[in-house]
């Protein structure tokens, strides 16, 4: 300790102290009253492109087979053998309907999508606010009017099929008092003249011991005379009491059933008595008409059966309507309900986040029907004159097979070997820009592509497809076998908003760009990036405007 005095009372250790002091308190003040200075770029517009480089070789032309990328039925034809045609000339299409409407459906969608967007990022108006509050008024009412209906076709419903009912167990009464009266019928002819044993009297006797049991519940009774028959109060001649006393549904269908069979029996019993001389005139008369009365009864027992069944069928779908208007009535005053919310506290960043995905949802599905559809159409890569031509209107054809044969008027073509990475993006009708290595990087020619093998080659143990250049014009400059530069152009965006890719980070899924304001201050700011172009550029969709000022590194002190 006494050490430590010792050192600090020398004059030399406060003159050190004093400076160390100094010198930090100056470096704060220094850094406290500098600026922070943001290496920044502005947002522009500017045309955006994704290329391929390939490296080829000049080679006479030859004949450009021509295929459809799909398959699909031949609609039309535009290309004649020996007829010339420019590059970009519809040769022939396959039908296409399904696709376009696709389209068509596709634009409706991206269209409602954005509009959506749109209108979260705008917010609502008072005037939106109150048509939304109107909305959910007329959503209740429309809610309440649909329960009262369900009401009452439920009501309406319970009181048809009671009718139904209740005519059904009048028919029975009927049905049992001709039953009754056909029966007494046949038991005065069976005593009069058939009471024997013989083969003839046992066969009436036994039918009408059938129809007896079913409809008296009464067995041995094919020779009982009717005093015996009428104290009988058993089989369906009981289930109509009990019907009566109990008229629920599941009893009169029930007694409905069973009396069917026994007016079927008495009948059967009617006609085992044959209408022969024995029997009076008055005698036969009468077993017919009981004959045509059970008949009657029958039909009317099976159209009571049938009109039962049409009535619980028709209320089935009669309830069935209305309370599938009760849900929707919910859904849509649920909906409406749900639209005020939104439009009283306004979207929050997460709906207006799922909502920007939905709109480059529907853009995505644009892209992918375009270019389906792009694949129905088959045009002229280059300019030159048809040699073949074997496509009809109405005729199959698959992918790939060639169906049209160009020669180009051109002296030469390149073939170059695009690689399995990048054959995805170069698709027949791509531009290309082209040096050759005898002229330099200077010297600048177009082409473009028009024919791509649908078999690989495997080069040095890599997958490529031969492809094949078109010069777009001639010149005598080319020779075969000269070594060509060539940059497929396979995607182009024209006045599109661009910063630099490096100025993008990542966060997920989603892309964020630090921008920054008038006032020097920084925002981080989601965005929807499109096109990556070969230059080093991004294209932004959604979520900076040009001019806007990007970070693109650190600050600098």
């Amino acid at each position: 300790m006494n050490k430590i005095i010792r050192i600090l009372k020398k004059p030399s250790v406060w003159v050190i102290a004093v400076l160390v002091i100094g010198a930090v308190v100056w470096g704060v003040m220094r850094w406290e009253g500098k600026d922070v200075v943001y290496d920044t770029t502005a947002a522009k517009r500017a045309d955006i492109e994704r290329t391929v480089s390939v490296t080829g070789k000049v080679r006479p032309a030859e004949n450009v087979e021509l295929a459809f990328e799909r398959s699909g039925r031949i609609a039309a034809v535009h290309a004649v053998v020996s007829g010339k045609v420019a590059a970009g000339t519809l040769l022939a299409e396959i039908e296409h309907a399904d696709l376009s409407a696709q389209y068509a459906e596709g634009e409706a969608a991206r269209a409602v999508q954005r509009a959506k967007l749109a209108e979260m990022k705008k917010g609502a108006r008072t005037e939106d606010i109150e048509v939304s509050k109107v909305r959910v008024v007329t959503a209740t009412q429309a809610l309440a009017d649909a329960r009262i209906n369900l009401s009452n076709v439920t009501q309406k419903a319970t009181v048809d099929l009671e009718d139904d009912y209740d005519s059904t167990r009048a028919a029975l009464v009927k049905s049992m008092n001709v039953a009754l009266g056909s029966l007494f019928t046949l038991t005065d002819i069976q005593l009069k003249y058939y009471s024997g044993s013989d083969q003839q009297g046992t066969s009436i006797a036994d039918a009408k011991a059938t129809a007896v049991m079913l409809l008296l519940g009464a067995p041995g009774t094919g020779r009982w005379t009717n005093d015996a028959l009428s104290a009988r109060y058993g089989g369906v001649r009981q289930a109509i009491v009990i019907m009566q006393a109990s008229p629920t549904h599941t009893n009169t269908e029930s007694t409905l059933i069973s009396a069917e069979k026994a007016l079927a029996s008495i009948k059967s019993a009617l006609d085992a008595v044959p209408i022969t001389a024995t029997l009076t005139t008055t005698e036969a008369a009468s077993l017919q008409t009981e004959k045509s009365n059970i008949s009657g009864e029958l039909v009317a027992l099976a159209a009571k059966e049938q009109a039962i069944a049409v009535q619980k069928a028709a209320n089935e779908s009669a309830i069935t309507t209305a309370q599938t208007s009760v849900h929707s009535a919910e859904s849509a005053l649920a909906s409406a309900e749900a639209e005020l919310v939104l439009k009283q506290s306004g979207a929050t960043a997460e709906q207006i986040a799922a909502q920007e995905a939905a709109v480059a949802q529907a853009d995505a599905n644009m892209q992918s029907v375009n270019a389906q559809l792009a694949k129905a159409f088959l045009y002229a890569p280059i300019a030159g004159v048809v040699t073949r031509q074997d496509a009809k209107v109405g005729q199959i054809v698959g992918a790939s097979v060639a169906v049209i044969s160009l020669i180009s008027e051109l002296e030469f073509e390149i073939e170059a070997r695009v690689p399995e990475a990048d054959v995805a993006a170069v698709k027949i009708g791509d531009l290309a820009t082209v040096t050759l290595d005898a002229y330099g990087n200077d010297v600048v020619f177009n082409a473009r592509v028009v024919a791509i093998d649908p078999a690989e080659t495997i080069v040095d143990g890599v997958a490529t497809y031969k492809t094949t250049f078109a010069f777009l014009a001639k010149d005598a400059r080319v020779k075969s076998g000269m070594t060509a530069n060539i940059d497929v152009v396979t995607d182009r965006r024209e006045g599109a908003v661009v910063v630099p890719r490096r100025a993008i980070s990542k966060q997920g899924s989603d892309a964020f760009l630090r921008v920054l304001d008038s006032a020097g201050i920084v925002h981080e700011v989601k965005v929807l990036v499109g096109l990556i172009g070969s230059d080093g550029n991004a294209e932004i969709i959604e979520g900076i405007h040009e001019g806007d000022a990007v970070i693109i590194s650190s600050p600098v002190q």
